[in-house]
């Protein structure tokens, strides 16, 4: 998606060790930033080690904190945002992904394996996902798909 859409700034919520951070850091080139979130502080220290490895510190930054903390205090658009954090919270997310985004940006949400069974329907969380795929699908504000067999979503702001 960073390569595609010639994404300059992306935001990601749940960094884990910064993996999909430093692919969207590549895939968009020198000239973008990531902005990551992590609430857990092994893994943004991991993630920040990664990243400094690479050669991707001066475009990758890590957040720290809950994305419904730190999601408020953010300013500015994203090209791209991608959610793999703790789906739990991702209803509480949608009035940010509005003001986080202008027209074309893309926002993709990962981890919504509970609601398609298999392994996943067994986890928690799964009232919270559903509420917040029914409210993105009906947001006017951005056009919404699942991915079918991927657990993933991808939306446009309209």
């Amino acid at each position: 998606m960073a390569s595609l859409t010639h994404a300059r700034r992306m935001l990601e919520v749940g960094c884990g060790h910064g993996y999909t951070a430093a692919l969207m850091a590549s895939a968009a080139g020198p000239d973008c930033r990531v902005d990551t979130i992590e609430e857990d502080p092994d893994h943004a220290d991991l993630a920040e080690q990664a990243f400094r490895e690479r050669g991707l510190s001066k475009r990758v930054h890590v957040i720290r904190g809950r994305g419904q903390n730190v999601l408020p205090k953010l300013k500015g658009h994203y090209d791209v945002v991608f959610l793999d954090g703790d789906w739990r919270e991702y209803p509480r997310y949608i009035p940010h992904l509005r003001r986080l985004t202008r027209p074309g940006s893309i926002v993709m949400t990962a981890n919504l394996n509970p609601l398609f069974g298999g392994w996943g329907g067994r986890l928690p969380g799964k009232p919270a996902i559903q509420s917040y795929l029914t409210r993105i699908v009906r947001d006017p504000h951005f056009r919404t798909y699942i991915v079918p067999g991927e657990w993933h979503s991808i939306g446009v702001r309209l």
